[in-house]
């Protein structure tokens, strides 16, 4: 969900009473966005929300921009006809809820003893559900890989376990300048960048990710450690080249490869990766948050030390993860690429809040799957794109009038 709130600054004084007459009202009209309307209840419950998950800053303000991401998202699969039941919508919160390690019956007393109703927890799944049928309903023809692509990201990487490359990373958080102006930026950067120079004050400047205090510079990583989808987009490049902008969930990377070596590893076999993730709450972009991280990585030494530590924070607990490492989100699996056992960094999720990964193992396997995880890789990089750009289309094209 990202923040996107027009600031009056004309005529307050003027407006000053009629306006908090308005506010004082809870279903009074707040925003209204084509022919639906955002009301003041609404945006307080998600505040509420937003509270209870341990985001913080300018809470209403992201609170107003997720409300009218998700009216656009509801018109917009009221119209392609898509709809959902209550019991898809509960097994949603069933599905967020474990992510917390909670039961949806948990989490909503969680949010409940906090001030959230039980209704508007459900409407925040519901937008999210909705909007993921209908992307896949709208894209998912033209998302589909080929058995063309497959062979070629198999070709590249597929025998090339021995391999390690080295590269460069710029990532975009994409709700922190708003999802527009931050794939303009990517863009912009993907076709101006031709140095590594260039390339390494991009970073310095403009890069949310940890290797930003080394100019986006990585060591060098195995092939067999990075998403396939992705390192075979990095290793079809030349030296000095820039990929074009990849969705990596919340954010948008551009990569630049620097070189590519043999080496003398020749273990074959998809690499199954344990790791421990705890989310930091926090304004999105705060240096504050960035310490939080930063000291929780700093005060633990172990997998077992970091999932007694999660509880320092306002969202409790932690979550423990065992996945291929094809399977893993492209995000994450770059920062674990770049982590030996117990070793921990963060990244930017899709609250624009910070996640600390530790890897506990990364272990070998028969290989199993290969393919589809190729598959999957390239079509959900892609789905995010389609999904991210139809959102912008409906944002220039909506009429959205603040009360």
């Amino acid at each position: 969900m990202k923040s996107l709130v027009l600031a009056v600054a004309a005529a307050i004084l003027a407006w000053a009473a009629p306006v908090d007459a308005q506010r004082k009202n809870p279903y009074g009209v707040a925003v209204r966005v084509n022919d639906r309307v955002i009301t003041n209840f609404e945006i307080d419950q998600r505040v509420v929300l937003l509270r209870a998950f341990g985001t913080t800053g300018n809470l209403e303000k992201t609170a107003t921009e997720q409300l009218i991401e998700d009216r656009l998202r509801l018109q917009a699969a009221r119209q392609a006809g898509i709809t959902i039941t209550d019991e898809e919508i509960e097994a949603g919160v069933d599905e967020f809820a474990s992510r917390a390690k909670l039961t949806g019956e948990q989490l909503y007393q969680y949010v409940g003893q906090r001030g959230a109703a039980k209704e508007s927890m459900q409407a925040f799944v519901r937008a999210g559900l909705l909007w993921r049928n209908l992307v896949q309903a709208r894209f998912g023809g033209r998302a589909s890989v080929s058995d063309d692509e497959i062979e070629t990201t198999l070709n590249l990487i597929a025998g090339r376990k021995s391999q390690s490359i080295l590269f460069s990373e710029i990532r975009l958080p994409l709700n922190q300048r708003g999802d527009e102006k931050t794939l303009e930026l990517a863009d912009q950067l993907s076709k101006s960048i031709t140095t590594e120079g260039a390339f390494a004050a991009a970073a310095r400047r403009y890069s949310r990710a940890p290797s930003r205090a080394r100019s986006g510079r990585l060591d060098w990583l195995p092939v067999a450690q990075l998403p396939a989808a992705l390192a075979g987009q990095i290793m079809a490049l030349e030296p000095g080249e820039v990929t074009a902008p990849i969705t990596l969930g919340p954010t948008v990377g551009l990569f630049q490869l620097r070189g590519i070596r043999e080496d003398t590893n020749t273990d074959e076999g998809p690499v199954t990766l344990t790791y421990v993730s705890v989310n930091v709450p926090g304004e999105p972009g705060s240096d504050r948050m960035v310490s939080d991280a930063q000291g929780l990585i700093d005060d633990v030494d172990t997998c077992d030390d970091i999932r007694a530590q999660s509880e320092r924070f306002a969202v409790p607990g932690h979550t423990d993860h065992v996945a291929e490492a094809g399977n893993v989100p492209s995000v994450v699996a770059v920062e674990l690429a770049g982590l030996d056992r117990h070793e921990a960094s963060y990244y930017t999720n899709s609250a624009g809040t910070l996640t600390v990964v530790m890897l506990c193992d990364r272990l070998r396997e028969l290989p199993e799957g290969a393919r589809e995880n190729i598959r999957n890789g390239l079509f959900n990089q892609r789905m995010g794109g389609f999904g991210q750009g139809y959102l912008e289309e409906l944002k220039a094209d909506a009429v959205i009038e603040y009360k």
